[in-house]
């Protein structure tokens, strides 16, 4: 079977930064609350673009950083919770946008793990051989589904894209996956058009403090490895109270964690893909390292995935 590659990858952050002293007035708070619950400093809403303008200046951000050909792309998948319309979705769009000839498209609903499903689709479609170039786009406007009186929710989420290109590699590089979902808890963090977001922090703090570390230690002996072996665990950039306790749980260095929270906040199934290019601009990965992305949240759902760069 192939291996996968990733040959490029982008952002986009939205131009209106919302700082703590934001929500500082708002609901009267200490100068350092927020910081101190959430290892947050800083967010970012958006309030001229749509989620498909987001997604698509994401990609944009990415074919021009690598000198990508759009039309070696044969395969777009976009992920989003927050999407403003049915249909066409923002994976057509996208396609539209670009002018790309020939290419199969398909939109994810899952949660704030969304990422790490569709990059798994993404890779099944090229070592099957039916895909050569694979997109995956995650994207999220959160900011419109916000409560904003609802300081357990607004003071944490933002807004961003990050797009990830995948080709098949000759070189065989290890790869494995852990997915799982629990429709049967998915009442702990919803939302609908009707309706604004809903999280219920005390069990989506538990599902996401235990269940990762048990699916990590899981994937970890599947594959014959260690802790030793991985030099950075990405995970989903939720709250820095649940990332402390995973590390916590885990028995690592912070260093081995990766972690953009404090200046983005939590972009649901984007955060994973806006780590991910931040470690890229900033060299931290080579060739050969081993990393783990993981995401957990609405639907219930948890993915993890082990990827040799």
């Amino acid at each position: 079977m192939k291996s996968v590659k990733i040959v490029g990858s982008g952002t986009y952050l939205p131009k209106q930064v919302i700082d703590n002293d934001y929500f500082n007035n708002k609901f009267s708070l200490k100068d350092d609350w927020i910081y101190k619950r959430t290892g947050i400093r800083k967010r970012y809403w958006e309030d001229e673009k749509n989620v498909t303008q987001m997604a698509v200046a994401a990609v944009k951000n990415a074919i021009n950083k690598y000198n990508i050909d759009v039309q070696q792309i044969d395969c777009i998948i976009a992920c989003s919770t927050t999407t403003d319309k049915i249909m066409p979705g923002v994976s057509f769009e996208i396609q539209k946008e670009l002018d790309i000839k020939k290419c199969m498209c398909i939109d994810l609903l899952a949660g704030c793990s969304g990422y790490i499903n569709a990059f798994d689709i993404a890779r099944k479609y090229i070592c099957l051989e039916e895909v050569e170039c694979a997109l995956v786009v995650a994207v999220e406007k959160v900011s419109e589904f916000l409560n904003y009186e609802d300081i357990n929710t607004s003071i944490i989420l933002g807004d961003g894209a990050a797009a990830t290109i995948l080709k098949s590699s000759k070189e065989l590089k290890i790869y494995s996956q852990k997915i799982e979902s629990i429709g049967q808890e998915g009442h702990l963090l919803t939302c609908s058009y009707k309706n604004k977001l809903y999280m219920d922090g005390k069990n989506i703090y538990k599902f996401a403090v235990t269940k990762t570390v048990d699916n990590i230690n899981d994937l970890l002996k599947n594959n014959n490895l260690t802790l030793d072996d991985i030099k950075y665990i990405v995970p989903h950039q939720s709250n820095m109270r649940i990332m402390e306790a995973i590390i916590k749980r885990l028995n690592i260095s912070k260093e081995k964690m990766y972690v953009n929270l404090e200046n983005i906040g939590n972009t649901f199934c984007a955060s994973i893909p806006i780590a991910l290019d931040e470690m890229y601009d900033k060299k931290l990965l080579n060739p050969k390292d081993k990393i783990i992305m993981i995401g957990y949240g609405g639907g219930l759902n948890l993915g993890s995935i082990l990827l040799e760069i």
